[in-house]
């Protein structure tokens, strides 16, 4: 799933090199009282490192019951 919007320059430094990156190891994101949780995607400035956005690969894992 890709959530990258139609984002296509950083606001910080107006470079229109951007890359994806993703948390690696432990670093899921859970729901407050879950277990299961979700890869963490972002979209980064890959000349002076800004997080542009971040989101969750699978976003159902985080609705109410």
């Amino acid at each position: 799933m890709n959530n990258q919007g139609k984002v296509d320059e950083c606001p910080k430094c107006g470079s229109r090199e951007l890359g994806q990156g993703r948390h690696s190891g432990y670093s899921a994101m859970t729901p407050v009282g879950g277990i299961l949780g979700s890869n963490i995607m972002y979209t980064i400035c890959s000349k002076c490192g800004y997080i542009i956005e971040g989101y969750v690969t699978n976003p159902k894992r985080f609705k109410k019951r």
